[in-house]
C-alpha cells in the first residue's frame, strides 16, 4: 500500500505539475495549457505508455494463439456449466466491456460480488476484489467449481474437455489422454464442493486425481491464454495527450477531443482530489488493496476483503507456487513475499482500474454505488469503514480522508471520467462473440 509519505508526495507532484494551487498564475490562461512536464507526466497515462504484457512463466501457453483460440471457445461455451445457461461471458460481456451492468453477478445463482471487467487484467499480479487468486489460470478454475457461479466439479470440466475439444486440448499440449479412461470415472468429483463430489474423488486414484488436476488447470491456461489478448481500446483522454505529446498549441483539435469542464476534472483528478495516488498508470489503477469504507452490503456477515483473500490464497492449491504451475520457485516473487498479516488488510479490496468507468456501473466489490455521483459523493464525505468486534479480527484500517469538493468540481471529476471510454473492440476478433 501506499505510505502516507507517498501519497503526499503523489499530491504534492500533481498540484505542481498541472497547476493546482496555482490558480491565481493561470487565471489568465487557457484551461488547455498544459507546461512540457504537464505533457510528459500526462503521458504516462495514456494507453499508449503500457507496457508489453508481463511474463507468464507459470502458464506455458499464455502466448499461444492457438491456445487463447481454444480459451475463447471455452469462454463463451454455456455447456460449461452444470445447468448449461452459464458462460464465463455471461458476467463477462463483450458488449458491456467485459462487465455485465447487474449489482452482484449471477451465475447458477446469486453470488455477492460486481463483476469487474477483465480488459487488461493480465497486468495484475492479483485476480478477484481480494486478489485470492495469483494469475489468471488459477481464477479461470474458481468459477468453475463455484456452487453459485458455474457449479461444477473439476472431473465434470475435464470430461467436458474430452468430450466438445479433445482433439484441439491434444494438439495444443501434446498431452495424449486417454478420453475413455476419464469418462469411466463417476461424477462428479472434486476435493471441494458437494459431499457427494468429495466422496468420489475420493474414491479416484492418485493417479487418476493428479490426471484430473493437470487437465484441470490446463484449462484455466487455456482461459488464461485469450484473456491476455483482452486489453482496453482508446479512449478521448487517450487521443487528447497524444494531441498535446504533438500539437499542444492547437487548441481547436484539444477541443474535440476533452470539453473545458473536462478539462478541469482532469487537473482535479490528478491534484486536488487526489485520485491519482491509486488511479495511476495506462490502466488507472495501482493495483493494490485499499480500505475505502464501502458500506457493507450484509452487516451479519462482513466482508473481510484482502484479510480472507490471502488466507484462501494460502490454500489454493493452483498457485504460482504449486505442482500446476510451469514456473520456477524463484519466479514466483508476489507468493514468495506475501504479506500475510496486518490491520491494512482488513476490509481493503484491490484499486480497479478507471478504464472505461462510466460504461460499467454499478460500482465497487458489491455494486454499493449505483453512478458515479454516488461514488464521488462518498469519497468526498466518506464514512469509515463498518467495524464489529465479534466478526473484525482488527478494526479496519482507513485509506481515504475528506476532499472538500464542491458540487461543481465534483461534476467536473464525473465529466472527465466519461473521457476514459473507449470504443468496444467490434472489429476485435478476440472480442466478437463466436457463432
Amino acid at each position: 500500500m501506499l505510505s502516507c509519505i507517498n501519497q503526499c508526495l503523489y499530491k504534492l507532484l500533481f498540484s505542481c505539475l498541472l497547476g493546482i494551487g496555482a490558480s491565481p498564475i493561470l487565471a489568465n490562461i487557457s484551461p488547455y495549457h498544459f507546461t512540457d512536464d504537464d505533457i510528459q507526466f500526462l503521458a504516462q497515462f495514456r494507453l499508449g505508455s503500457l507496457p508489453p504484457l508481463p511474463a507468464a512463466k507459470d502458464n506455458q501457453y499464455a502466448d499461444s494463439i492457438t491456445a487463447a483460440t481454444l480459451g475463447k471457445t471455452i469462454f463463451f461455451d454455456k455447456r460449461f456449466s452444470v445447468n448449461k445457461q452459464v458462460a464465463c461471458a455471461s458476467c463477462h460481456d463483450p458488449s458491456q466491456y467485459f462487465t455485465d451492468g447487474l449489482v452482484t453477478s449471477k451465475g447458477i445463482a446469486a453470488t455477492r460480488r460486481n463483476a469487474p471487467s477483465i480488459l487488461g487484467a493480465a497486468y495484475s499480479p492479483w485476480q478477484f476484489w481480494d486478489g485470492r487468486k495469483d494469475s489468471l489460470w488459477s481464477q479461470a478454475l474458481g468459477p468453475l467449481e463455484s456452487v453459485v457461479e458455474h457449479g461444477l466439479s473439476r472431473l465434470e470440466v475435464v470430461q467436458l474437455l474430452m468430450c466438445f475439444y479433445q482433439k484441439d486440448y491434444q494438439s495444443i499440449t501434446a498431452n495424449k489422454v486417454n478420453a475413455n479412461r476419464l469418462f469411466e470415472l463417476k461424477g462428479p468429483a472434486s476435493p471441494i464442493g458437494s459431499e457427494t463430489a468429495k466422496a468420489n474423488w475420493q474414491q479416484l486414484t492418485s493417479d487418476e486425481q493428479i490426471l484430473v488436476n493437470r487437465i484441470f488447470s490446463d484449462v484455466g491456461k487455456l482461459l488464461m491464454a485469450y484473456q491476455r489478448q483482452l486489453q482496453p481500446l482508446p479512449s478521448r483522454f487517450d487521443r487528447f495527450v497524444a494531441q498535446l505529446q504533438q500539437d499542444p498549441a492547437n487548441i481547436n483539435q484539444l477541443k474535440t477531443q476533452l470539453t473545458a469542464e473536462e478539462v478541469s476534472g482532469l487537473r482535479l483528478f490528478m491534484g486536488k482530489a487526489n485520485c491519482a495516488s491509486c488511479h495511476n498508470g495506462p490502466l488507472f489503477t495501482n493495483f493494490e488493496f485499499h480500505n475505502i469504507g464501502a458500506p457493507e452490503p450484509d452487516i451479519t456477515q462482513v466482508d473481510m476483503g484482502r484479510y480472507q483473500g490471502v488466507g484462501d490464497l494460502l490454500r489454493d492449491e493452483f498457485t504460482c507456487l504449486s505442482k500446476w504451475s510451469d514456473a520456477n520457485k524463484q519466479y514466483c516473487q508476489e507468493m514468495l513475499y506475501l504479506k500475510k498479516q496486518g490491520q491494512e488488510l482488513v476490509g481493503a479490496f484491490k484499486t480497479p482500474s478507471l478504464r472505461n468507468i462510466a460504461a460499467t456501473a454499478p460500482y465497487m466489490q458489491s455494486g454499493q454505488f449505483a453512478t458515479l455521483e454516488e461514488v464521488l459523493a462518498h469519497y468526498n464525505k466518506p464514512v469509515p469503514p463498518y467495524y464489529d468486534r465479534n466478526q473484525h479480527p482488527f478494526r479496519p484500517h482507513f485509506d481515504i480522508l475528506p476532499l472538500g469538493l464542491t458540487p461543481e468540481e465534483i461534476q467536473q471529476i464525473k465529466q472527465f471520467l466519461t473521457s476514459l471510454t473507449g470504443d468496444l473492440g467490434q472489429a476485435d476478433q478476440w472480442w466478437q462473440t463466436p457463432d
